[in-house]
């Protein structure tokens, strides 16, 4: 028999998005489950007992207890119809209700004749499955047993709402572990970077000042390297002082360049993001070699340009980064008789800072650097 009136019916798509709400589906058994179906087997004296959750495709057994299976198809769900019921549906003798009759757990083994389900409902009132119990005679259930089972309906249900509030509050915890540990580990960075911040501005003021023949050539150079530094810093802070992207250094060092009719600079290669530790000597780097450009080198003319080019290279197991810097169409240069802050910054800061391979050729068509280093793979701060 079919106790009450039939509900109105759920959107399926709503149905459905509240069954995975739950995230249950294809878990291992759990003993909370299994003592519950072991118990609504008891009480009703029936060999066969499940918690059947219905989804687009099957009905899925969180517990089951003398069925063997896990799942079946949909056209094999007796609960698929009985989740549509209010209360409880209580079916006798299967092979005489033309909805059950060519069932084929009915025709075959195990040969169910009797079924009793009570419906599995959500605090809104979206049916999921059911609890139910079955048996390979005809027979009923009596007012006890009946109402046994509604009770253990509702326990399913209580333990599935405890099971997704404690699987919520887990992951709020470990989000809130992941934040903790990111804040740390950014305070971290933020200390190494601000004593490396300072150790560079250190040296620039001592190396500024060798190289400078006035006061004024010295606060002009030094300003202009601590402008330099602070760019990398701003592209460094877009992602929390992890990498900044080696074509944006270049162009902020270039960008002056960048709205002449004709072109003074090609900025050729793949994207490749610098971690801090080579992003800011590497953008120091770019400084003077623009700066030299500009004063003595191919953007010093009006027919000159420069071409900046990269490519990551492995070798052993190790990325490494080449980079090159070529002038053209610029004055014939010479190697300087003495050594200022750009050569000493080229030749022996990039191969102790960086591990960089740095080579330095003066010719008839311009200044040529070009440079390998180790790329750095690691991020101290992971990326949201």
């Amino acid at each position: 028999m079919l106790q009450d009136k039939i509900l109105p019916p759920q959107t399926e798509s709503d149905r459905l998005a509240a069954l995975r709400s739950y995230r249950v589906l294809d878990t291992p058994p759990e003993p909370a489950f299994d003592e519950l179906v072991q118990l609504a087997a008891r009480a009703c004296q029936a060999p066969i007992a499940l918690i059947s959750l219905i989804d687009e495709r099957r009905q899925w057994f969180k517990a089951e207890v003398g069925l063997g299976m896990r799942e079946t198809p949909l056209d094999r769900s007796i609960c698929l119809t009985a989740m549509l019921q209010p209360g409880l549906t209580i079916v006798p003798d299967l092979t005489e209700d033309p909805r059950f009759a060519r069932n084929p757990l009915v025709t075959g083994e195990p040969h169910l004749r009797f079924y009793a389900g009570a419906v599995l409902r959500t605090p809104d009132g979206v049916p999921l499955g059911a609890l139910c119990v079955l048996d390979c005679v005809p027979r009923d259930l009596t007012g006890d047993q009946a109402y046994t089972l509604q009770t253990l309906a509702r326990q399913v249900m209580s333990q599935l709402e405890l099971r997704r509030a404690l699987a919520e509050r887990d992951e709020v915890l470990e989000a809130s572990q992941q934040i903790e540990q990111r804040q740390t580990l950014l305070v971290r960075e933020l200390h190494h970077r601000v004593k490396n911040t300072l150790a560079t501005v250190q040296g620039l003021v001592g190396a500024t000042g060798r190289s400078s023949g006035s006061f004024k050539e010295f606060y002009h150079s030094f300003s202009n390297r601590i402008a330099s530094v602070a760019k990398t810093h701003n592209l460094l802070t877009e992602d929390y002082w992890q990498t900044a992207p080696l074509r944006e250094i270049a162009l902020t060092e270039l960008k002056p360049f960048a709205e002449s009719r004709r072109p003074r600079f090609m900025l050729i290669g793949p994207l490749v993001e610098l971690s801090a530790d080579l992003a800011v000597p590497v953008g120091m780097a770019l400084h003077e070699l623009t700066t030299n450009a500009v004063r003595y080198g191919a953007l010093s003319v009006p027919t000159g340009y420069v071409r900046v080019q990269w490519s990551v290279e492995e070798n052993g197991g190790v990325r490494k980064l080449h980079l090159e810097w070529r002038e053209f169409g610029g004055p014939c240069v010479r190697e300087p008789q003495h050594q200022g802050f750009g050569t000493a910054l080229l030749q022996r800061v990039l191969p102790m800072q960086c591990r960089a391979e740095v080579e330095v050729q003066y010719g008839r068509e311009g200044l040529q650097f070009q440079m390998d280093a180790p790329l750095v793979e690691q991020r101290l701060v992971p990326a949201y």
